[in-house]
């Protein structure tokens, strides 16, 4: 397995899953809700090695998503990796 030795740990998580799952495919879930956001992560789930998230955009953020995200995520075996979203770059021209 390739990452068997690397020194990161979650690194070497990554890299099991993606042997799992014989895929690299991750997915930006641009949603605005919780339960856009729970939706898409347990349909995408079985398919995807990583979702990656904007908590901070959700309307409807409380903690009772992290729980609900993390159990999807262990169900489907996936990681989860949160962008912050302090600023935007905007429009571009």
């Amino acid at each position: 397995m390739r990452g068997k030795e690397h020194p990161h740990p979650l690194a070497r998580e990554l890299f099991a899953v993606m042997e799992r799952k014989r895929s690299n495919l991750s997915l930006a879930a641009d949603v605005a809700t919780k339960a856009e956001l729970l939706a898409l992560a347990d349909s995408v789930g079985p398919y995807i090695c990583v979702l990656k998230t904007h908590i901070d955009v959700i309307a409807d953020f409380d903690a009772d998503l992290v729980a609900q995200l993390q159990a999807l995520a262990k169900k489907h075996d996936f990681l989860i990796f949160e962008v912050r979203m302090f600023a935007d770059i905007g429009k571009r021209v």
